[in-house]
């Protein structure tokens, strides 16, 4: 038996994704290898600039960019670094941390770029609002720029010496502002990019915990059994307690081999305390998963019902075998143990 995914996916979640916008490059190319890159230009997002050469060697300082294109979107592309201090990088990959992400790093600075028909929607509006300093650089044809600096929403956890190197990064932002380029984004790059990634399961998200989770994680096994379900399926298709036990053989005879849920109708509250309810009846322990707008792409166009299960290689590539339905935890090791005779044929 499958359930067929709900439709609201379609309207909230179609937007193309990309977990990178550009390529880091260094000041000169004649530069030496061991010089520090500070020099980096994204083509597809129509910006250039240069970081200010103490962030990268200055101690206590962890930069964590996010960048994205989004060409249907109402922001085309955004470029955040986030500052997280060293007391908080071990909980930011803590996997059972308890503590929201946002609480433990936050924005140095922004950029955007906005197609001008959508300079005045609502999500751009609501992004703007998030800094109290918004300028806008200078336009290219068919697209607005800004630069956004003080980040005033969630306070993060920083000792009083964080504190102090964060001011001291706030401080450094005029040498990044002199160092802004504008002009026209590649489109035509971006539309490469996402045919090639139609091929990947690529995200940047988190799991149901909170904490950070991105496609890098496939690079660490050899398979990755990634299985689809909703809250909308519980109880009448429950099949939690089988995943669980399967996830355990798994780490037990497989320790190549990782089992992830993906819930596709997270984020929402009324979904997260149905899977919080169906989990602990389950005893789950695996790791669960929010799909970004990346991977819900993907599951409108490969999915058919649910739950689906799909197996993926360690370059984040699924194989075209889909087991949709129930299935028992003998049917599971045995499709798995055969997917993965087949992923070490083919090395």
């Amino acid at each position: 038996m499958t359930k067929k995914i709900v439709l609201f996916l379609v309207f909230i979640l179609s937007m193309s994704f990309l977990g990178g916008c550009g390529n880091k490059k260094s000041a000169s190319d004649e530069t030496e290898e061991n010089t520090l890159q500070t020099d980096y230009r994204f083509e597809q997002c129509g910006l250039a600039y240069q970081l200010p050469k103490d962030w990268l060697s200055r101690e206590n300082v962890n930069l964590i960019p996010v960048t994205y294109v989004k060409p249907e979107g109402e922001i085309y592309a955004k470029i955040e670094y986030d500052y997280a201090p060293d007391e908080n990088m071990e909980e930011l990959n803590n996997p059972d941390s308890e503590i929201p992400v946002d609480e433990l790093m936050i924005p140095v600075f922004t950029l955007l770029v906005v197609k001008n028909e959508m300079v005045d929607s609502a999500g751009v509006t609501e992004e703007l609002g998030l800094y109290k300093n918004v300028e806008e650089l200078p336009s290219q044809e068919g697209f607005r720029f800004y630069y956004l600096t003080e980040y005033t929403g969630s306070t993060a956890r920083f000792s009083q010496s964080a504190q102090k190197v964060f001011d001291t990064l706030q401080s450094e932002l005029p040498l990044l502002r002199e160092t802004i380029e504008t002009f026209v984004p590649d489109e035509s790059t971006v539309q490469a990019q996402l045919e090639q990634d139609k091929e990947y399961l690529n995200f940047m998200s988190t799991t149901l915990a909170g904490d950070p989770v991105t496609s890098t994680m496939f690079y660490d096994y050899d398979l990755t059994v990634v299985n689809f379900w909703a809250s909308y399926c519980y109880p009448d298709i429950n099949e939690l307690g089988t995943l669980q036990a399967f996830s355990e053989e798994l780490k037990k005879s497989y320790p190549n081999i990782n089992f992830v849920q993906v819930v596709i109708d997270t984020p929402r509250e009324a979904a997260e305390k149905t899977v919080e309810k169906a989990y602990q009846e389950a005893g789950v322990t695996f790791t669960s998963i929010i799909p970004d707008e990346a991977m819900a792409s993907w599951i409108i166009e490969n999915l058919n019902g649910l739950p689906t299960t799909i197996f993926v290689d360690n370059t984040g590539k699924p194989f075209p075998t889909k087991l949709e339905g129930i299935k028992t935890l003998e049917e599971y090791l045995e499709a798995t143990v055969e997917m993965l005779e087949k992923t070490a044929a083919s090395e």
